[in-house]
């Protein structure tokens, strides 16, 4: 046993180094994924699915290479451990009989030798797995360890209690980066900020503006100087931020409602006329990032939420950048302007239209990170420096950009039928029948030209199927009869059907099933057999004090043990194969059948779902299923073996197996329905999780600006919490198990050891001493299959629900 522990050790260390490599593989491949989810109207819209599908498959195909050599380690390390009893009990009696040709092997001393050895099966067994999750708790703890060390915003970047009187934000001599390792993108700002004034933020493109906004946030590390912002602070960052809740929740965002105020926050923000479109108005569930709302719909309800939220100070990064010009107008006059409903609040509006300029208080340029002017319009105009050049120049980007633009000032058209205009063109697929307007042309093909370079897509619209596509889009027609969107995500009940089991062996390839139960058919045959020989070794007759031919028994009763080592490795090694062919196989269908799966299915499945398939039941797949299967199998093999051998050295015991199997099979059937049914209730609870976190994530510079950091903290726990509620019953379930099958046990050691008594006239010694020595390894073999099978039900969720998604209607 000691001189297995170095190789082990060399094995462990080996295994770690795979583990490392394999969680960057999986790293890359669960982020490109997220990416995929996240941009996938626009994979769809270009055809990019097969080129992404490469990109997966290229990452997926290091980690399979990786996961390959740690299972075939994983094999080396279980033939040492299942071999180290039966090394220790030959080695034991060699030793015995060849030191002393007098030394005779009766059956007291062989099988309580053999007893004493059995006691070490169970802990070397879970040796094995005991390392190999040692080894992924190392470097899932060293990789947690690594993400807790990174360096954190400062909370007191923006000070909050001292700033000169009558200002609402100060930065003097401020100097920031968005890292330390990174060169400063803002140098020496100097700005003050009168209370109560509007101050637009201009200059051209990359010269830091959104960068201003995020480092009055305290978004961006400071180097050096001194930020102070007085009040309350609302946010409207450039791409809105959306939550999947309904669209007033969107706007209330954690507070009180308001009658009064809620409802000038949708008529200023150009929301009612939505509200009449929509299909459960405000109540109707707005789809994970926005994703049911046009690029204008999304940045007026970000708009509407920093109306109502009626703070001190409001940033705003070019929020009229997603809407047309009419409604641009409409939302200015009725709420950034001097006339709009933030009058009197501190605004700081970053902007390229150079059309409401004349009505801020004060202008900020900017260029290459730092303040190149400042003051009002007029003063600037006068100057004739940088602004006026960047006036000059953007006026002419502007006529040449949308020459068209003439055409939208309607000044017949009162402001009313523009916005109904405006929200019509955002919901084309609801007006299949009326005539599509210019407008309506002119709108979409501006958010078919920005989509690649915007992502999310600032001015994507809201799907546009026509109602000959209807049959494809189920589940979005009966969303929008309900109003609702993202339907519950429900867990599967009673037993896992068979045809997942079947679906997973043919993954792993039918030969090899095959092989596999015949390789453990073998080793059972082979234990049964070695321990046989020793029962009649025991048994032989001795001759003036000693037993003859001593070194052929031992010789074959090493063979034997041997042969046990050597079939269990080469079922190991074949399971390994398999389960890693399984592996592939498994994710390449979920790979294939999202990438070709339809946009409707992302509108109304949270990405959390999808990347729950790719990250945690994948994991299950690749690295427990292929381990449980074998714990399984080894399990069930030594539980009949033992069975055969006691009915076979003590008949009487016949009498007795059908009530305590009737009593076995009673407790494992109530465990195992209880155990499987938790596993599926903490792989649904889990998604929310994902899903939350993912939106969090997202939405993180919007959260702290609002000051809702713990609120989303205690939603995120309150989530985590939810899904752990599965875990304390799992975990008394184990115990309830194991008091039951521990009284099973004791029984069939009685009643073995009771006929034993009763029938020793006719029976040997060996014999009973071989039933016995059975009889004493079943409480535990009996806890383990149970379990084993347990988790193997528990674990084979992985694959239906794995399964679930492969099989979804595909484009």
């Amino acid at each position: 046993m000691v001189l297995l522990i170095p190789i082990n050790g060399m094995v462990a260390v080996k295994m770690r180094s795979y583990q490392v490599q394999q969680m960057k593989f999986k790293d890359s491949r669960i982020k490109l994924m997220n990416e995929i989810l996240g941009g996938i109207k626009v994979l769809k819209l270009y055809a990019w699915e097969p080129t992404f599908l490469e990109l997966v498959r290229g990452i997926r195909q290091g980690e399979l290479r990786l996961l390959r050599k740690g299972t075939y380690l994983q094999a080396i390390s279980t033939f040492t451990w299942i071999c180290t009893p039966f090394l220790v009990s030959l080695l034991t009696l060699g030793v015995f009989v060849c030191v002393d040709k007098n030394n005779v092997l009766d059956a007291e001393k062989a099988f309580v030798s053999v007893s004493l050895f059995n006691v070490l099966k169970a802990p070397l067994n879970l040796l094995s797995q005991l390392i190999s999750g040692l080894t992924q708790t190392s470097v899932s703890l060293k990789r947690i360890q690594h993400f807790l060390n990174q360096d954190e915003l400062d909370s007191q970047c923006v000070e909050r209690k001292t700033i000169s009187p009558g200002y609402a934000i100060t930065i003097q001599n401020g100097t920031f980066t968005w890292a330390q390792d990174l060169p400063p993108t803002l140098h020496s700002l100097d700005i003050q900020i009168l209370k109560g004034t509007l101050v637009a933020v201009v200059g051209p493109v990359g010269c830091g503006k959104s960068s201003l906004v995020s480092a009055l946030l305290g978004e961006m590390e400071k180097l050096e100087g001194k930020v102070s912002m007085k009040g309350s602070v609302a946010y409207v960052p450039q791409q809105a931020w959306i939550q999947n809740c309904t669209l007033q929740e969107n706007v209330l965002f954690g507070r009180t409602m308001d009658p009064k105020r809620y409802q000038q926050a949708l008529e200023t923000c150009a929301l009612l006329a939505d509200l009449e479109v929509l299909p459960g108005g405000d109540q109707t569930e707005i789809g994970e990032k926005g994703i049911n709302l046009s690029g204008g719909q999304r940045q007026r309800v970000s708009l509407a939420r920093a109306v109502y939220s009626d703070a001190d100070v409001f940033l705003l990064d070019d929020p009229l950048s997603a809407v047309d010009s009419h409604v641009a107008k409409h939302i200015f006059d009725h709420v950034i302007g001097p006339e709009g409903v933030l009058a009197g609040k501190t605004r700081v509006l970053v902007t390229h239209n150079i059309s409401f300029l004349p009505q801020t208080d004060f202008i900020i340029v900017l260029a290459d990170g730092q303040v190149s002017e400042m003051g009002p319009y007029s003063a600037l105009l006068q100057h004739d420096g940088s602004f006026a050049n960047f006036l000059r120049n953007y006026a002419l980007y502007e006529c040449q950009e949308h020459p068209e633009d003439s055409r939208i000032a309607l000044p017949q058209a009162d402001e009313e039928e523009l916005l109904i205009d405006d929200t019509l063109s955002n919901h084309t697929h609801l007006t299949d029948s009326e005539p599509i307007t210019y407008e309506v042309q002119r709108q979409f093909m501006r958010e078919l030209s920005t989509m690649s370079s915007e992502g999310e897509g600032q001015s994507r619209a809201a799907p546009r199927r026509h109602l000959s596509q209807s049959e494809k889009a189920a589940q979005v027609t009966e969303a929008k009869k309900t109003g609702v969107l993202v339907q519950e995500e429900t867990a599967q009940t009673g037993k896992v059907k068979l045809g997942v089991f079947w679906d997973y062996a043919k993954a792993v390839g039918l030969w090899t099933a095959l092989a596999i139960c015949i390789l453990y058919t073998g080793q059972s045959a082979a234990a049964i057999g070695a321990n046989m020989w020793l029962s009649a070794w025991t048994n032989e007759a001795t001759v003036e004090g000693r037993q003859n031919n001593t070194t052929l028994r031992l010789g074959i009763y090493a063979t034997l043990g041997m042969l046990q080592g050597l079939l269990v490795m080469l079922a190991a090694f074949t399971m390994a194969m398999g389960g890693v062919h399984a592996a592939s196989l498994l994710h390449e269908t979920l790979l294939y059948n999202k990438m070709r799966s339809p946009q409707s299915f992302f509108d109304t499945t949270p990405s959390g779902r999808i990347l729950n398939r790719f990250s945690k039941d994948i994991n299950v797949i690749d690295e427990i299923l292929a381990p449980s299967i074998l714990q399984m199998l080894n399990t069930v093999f030594n539980s009949l073996s033992t069975l055969v051998v006691i009915i076979i050295t003590t008949p009487l015991f016949l009498v007795v197996v059908l009530p305590l199997a009737l009593l076995y099979i009673f407790a494992q059937r109530l465990y195992v329905a209880t155990s499987r049914q938790l596993k599926r209730l903490e792989s649904v609870s889990r998604s929310p999780i994902y899903s939350h976190f993912s939106e969090t994530v997202t939405g993180t510079s919007v959260i702290r600006a609002y000051g809702r950091s713990h609120d989303f903290q205690v939603l995120s726990d309150t989530k985590v919490d939810h899904n752990q509620r599965s875990t304390y019953p799992y975990i008394a379930s184990n115990r309830w198990l194991g008091i039951r099958v521990e009284f099973v046990g004791n029984c069939v050691v009685f009643f073995a050891t009771l006929f034993a008594v009763i029938g020793r006239n006719s029976l040997n010694p060996g014999l009973v001493g071989l039933s016995v020595s059975y009889a004493l390894q079943v409480t535990a073999i009996l806890n383990w299959m149970i379990r084993s099978m347990s988790d193997l039900e528990s674990n084979i969720v992985a694959v239906e629900r794995v399964k679930e998604y492969s099989r979804t209607e595909m484009e």
